[in-house]
């Protein structure tokens, strides 16, 4: 692909990123609503990000690496794969456990992976060396 090609998508991926990551801190403030609104805003962060998700793995297929910062990416990557299973568990409501406590856990994981994805996009494009 173009590199101008790979950094609109890696703009649009980021910011469907927050935009999805403040869709959910929306969805936890809706569960004092109600767990019904609740579930839905955090189901709609979760497919907000989709695309996202389908970018980064194509840029995992076409070998995307971080030469200086390769252990922060393994990180992410791992981190992120983590919470994509939370996500597939907690929105098929696949989890018998599925708690308050797994969610604080999924939410914190979530967080340190976009913190870490900005970082990547951040070192990715230059703007840090």
């Amino acid at each position: 692909m173009e590199p101008d090609v790979i950094r609109t998508l890696s703009n649009l991926s980021l910011f469907l990123q927050v935009v999805a990551f403040l869709m959910l801190l929306y969805a936890i403030k809706l569960k004092t609503e109600s767990m019904e609104k609740h579930a839905r805003g955090a189901a709609l962060a979760v497919f907000t990000i989709v695309p996202t998700i389908l970018f980064m793995f194509y840029s995992i297929g076409q070998g995307f690496q971080l030469a200086s910062y390769g252990f922060v990416l393994m990180l992410h990557r791992f981190l992120g794969f983590i919470v994509i299973i939370f996500i597939i568990l907690f929105v098929t409501n696949r989890w018998r456990f599925k708690k308050k406590v797994h969610m604080h856990i999924a939410t914190g994981l979530w967080t340190l992976t976009l913190a870490l994805g900005i970082f990547v996009y951040l070192v990715s494009f230059g703007y840090i060396a």
